[in-house]
């Protein structure tokens, strides 16, 4: 199966990328950066706002593992208007971008957070679900939604994974687990807020993964699955787990976060009995194993140089080069392909063709590039697409009016299009969109 990753650079998309390789899958990683853990990967640079660079990475995929999010619940409160455009609008973009690329399915990675608030002991993917108090909470319950009327609408498979809260080797250094050991490592206390009795239904980032590939399942379409552990951990439980594991640093208490996730216990049974799935990673374990990945990660770091006027000098050489290289290709494709076209032009003249006849050619040429363009560039949008049409098509009317028409030949100085200038004008405009769709394809692969 051909699967697309949103988010495949990161955290937990590089491990699920790891897995789907493992289970003889076949990833394609979408990112706005290439992954540092893995260069055999086909990986398309792009944007969740891109909505036509999504659905040309899509191509050709069964199913969408979307987990590329803003998932820092303090950066979402500091930004946010840029966390719902990634969380809320990013997904309805993938899920338009896989209704138009054909896939079948999109697995969408969803929180436990949805469940914040919730009264009971124990809540399950049936459970009601209350007005979220956080707008990381309210972000990715609206694209549960759209996941759902995605699926009534244009009947697009959808699977919700709420994941418990991910931790392990990759993590990124804000998240609780990883600022503890950060903290440990270098000899400083570890800051707690409240009383530190917030519970966590942690999940280990590898056991996470396989859930996320055993969600590709049949069994699991428009199906919603809790991927959490069988307990809950609080977090003065972690700062001393990490004082065991680390160091014996001290423990500052601090105020009690607004807003912050209200542990219930969350069941996984669903999972379990419909997909096969549990979290096999005790968490001590778990945070073994992440220390000791850090400290192998820190150490094979190289030792930061101090900087110097010749070092900023270089920087700067090298930021220059790679702007040059960065422009110099397409650059030089697009003066190579201007020529061949002026060369194929020139080469229809030396036939001894008539002024008219060349100029009735060249004028094709140029009109079928421009409705290729406008069709290629911006049909696949929907806000653009009304400009597309029009422009497509105003250009075309001008083109049967100057090349069909009596009053265009004179206006123009055109000739009627006789057998011969017919095959020499049709070589010459698939010559103009194999050039332009080679260069657009390689501008898009550059990112």
């Amino acid at each position: 199966m051909k699967v697309l990753v949103t988010g495949g650079s990161g955290f937990i998309g590089s491990h699920v990328v790891d897995q789907l390789v493992d289970a003889g899958h076949k990833p394609v990683i979408y990112d706005r950066r290439p992954s540092p853990y893995r260069d055999d990967i086909q990986t398309e640079l792009g944007e969740l706002s891109d909505l036509t660079m999504l659905e040309l990475a899509m191509s050709g995929c069964d199913a969408v593992l979307h987990l590329a999010a803003a998932a820092d619940v303090n950066e979402v409160a500091k930004m946010p208007v840029e966390s719902e455009a990634a969380n809320a609008r990013g997904t309805l973009n993938v899920l338009e971008a896989a209704r138009g690329a054909g896939v079948k399915r999109v697995v969408y990675a969803s929180t436990i957070w949805v469940y914040t608030g919730e009264s009971g002991e124990r809540v399950d993917e049936e459970s009601n679900l209350g007005m979220p108090n956080h707008l990381y909470t309210a972000s990715k319950l609206a694209g549960e939604m759209y996941c759902r009327s995605y699926n009534e609408l244009y009947e697009l498979e959808y699977t919700v994974l709420r994941f418990g809260i991910p931790y392990g080797p990759r993590a990124r250094p804000a998240a609780v687990v990883p600022a503890f050991v950060g903290k440990a490592m270098a000899g400083e206390a570890l800051t707690v807020a409240g009383a530190g009795d917030q519970s966590r239904r942690f999940v280990y980032v590898e056991d996470l993964a396989s859930g996320c590939v055993k969600a590709l399942d049949p069994v699991a379409a428009n199906r919603t699955y809790n991927l959490v552990s069988d307990s809950s951990v609080t977090i003065l439980e972690i700062a001393e787990l990490v004082q065991d594991l680390v160091a014996p640093t001290g423990i500052e208490y601090t105020e009690q976060r607004t807003a912050d996730y209200v542990g219930v216990e969350v069941s996984g049974v669903r999972a379990e009995e419909e997909l096969g799935w549990t979290a096999v990673t005790p968490f001590a374990e778990g945070v073994s194993r992440y220390v000791e990945w850090r400290r192998e990660d820190e150490a094979a770091a190289p030792v930061p140089m101090q900087p110097t006027a010749k070092a900023a000098t270089q920087g700067f050489t090298a930021a220059l080069t790679r702007v040059r290289k960065s422009v110099a290709m397409p650059f030089a494709y697009a003066i190579g392909s201007l020529m061949m076209l002026a060369a194929y032009v020139v080469a229809v003249d030396s036939l001894g063709l008539p002024d008219a006849q060349v100029g009735t050619l060249a004028v094709t040429m140029i009109a079928a590039l421009a409705v290729f363009l406008l069709i290629e560039l911006m049909w696949r949008n929907p806000k653009t697409r009304a400009i597309s049409a029009v422009s497509s098509a105003l250009i075309t009317a001008i083109f049967v009016f100057a090349v069909m028409t009596p009053w265009g030949h004179h206006l123009f100085h055109l000739a009627t299009p006789g057998r011969s200038l017919f095959i020499l004008t049709i070589t010459g405009v698939a010559l103009v969109i194999a050039l332009a769709s080679a260069g657009i394809a390689l501008a898009r692969r550059r990112g």
